[in-house]
């Protein structure tokens, strides 16, 4: 595999790669003498699960980004020679009046401009904040509206105001519970939900503060850490 053909990650996902250099085939040994006859192969491989920035510590993604790092200069090294091509220099009329012998450089380990990972990052950081909300909320067209709508009938019933309450109302009879119970729930859920949703929106905006202050790839990864459990 070639240097260049080891990303970090696929595509700026969650899920970093952990790249380590292993054996790929076991020299060939002489039966008799014991020398090697053929040369062991290595080679770049992935054996272990990929990281998931979102659950691991700064230092762990740093880790694995180093560890890739190193394993690509293995793989430079492991690189043949480049065969060197011939250049000719040509005059004015098109005769050949110099050449000369170059080797071409080996390919270079694969570089995310910084600014395309950091918008790769906001919008990686911003879907799983979407995924945590709705673990706790029912993320469907309409559904954000009709909480607040919920939430204001209960307000106004703690309130005092004689209604009408159509949601608190349709829930009860719905339920088997009585319009009190109803938005007595919903009052309790709303202040429930406010503090989980306080949480994470003050981390999602931890995280993209830290992407937009982050200088080098290992900050932009570890920005999404922000989000850990």
């Amino acid at each position: 595999m070639q240097p260049d053909q080891m990303p970090d990650s696929y595509r700026g996902g969650r899920l970093l790669y952990r790249w380590q250099w292993v054996k790929i085939v076991t020299a060939v040994l002489d039966p008799e003498t014991g020398g090697e006859m053929e040369p062991a192969v290595f080679g770049a491989r992935c054996p272990a699960p990929a990281l998931d920035v979102f659950d691991a510590a700064p230092e762990e993604i740093e880790a694995v980004l180093a560890g890739n790092a190193e394993v690509r200069a293995l793989a430079v090294a492991a690189l043949p020679p480049a065969r060197p091509i011939i250049v000719r220099d040509h005059d004015a009329q098109g005769n050949v009046i110099a050449e000369r012998e170059v080797i071409p450089e080996p390919p270079a380990p694969p570089v995310v401009p910084l600014a395309a990972l950091k918008v790769a990052a906001v919008d990686l950081i911003n879907a799983r904040v979407g995924e945590l909300r709705a673990v706790h909320i029912t993320v469907t067209t309409g559904q954000s509206a009709t909480y607040l709508e919920k939430q204001d009938e209960a307000e106004r019933h703690a309130a005092g105001d004689s209604g009408p309450f159509p949601y608190l109302e349709a829930e009860a009879a719905a339920t088997g519970s009585t319009l009190d119970d109803v938005a007595a729930l919903v009052r309790a859920t709303a202040a429930a939900w406010t503090a989980t949703n306080a949480d994470l929106e003050g981390r999602r905006r931890g995280a993209l503060v830290a992407v937009e202050a982050a200088e080098t790839a290992v900050q932009v990864y570890q920005a999404c850490t922000h989000l850990r459990a």
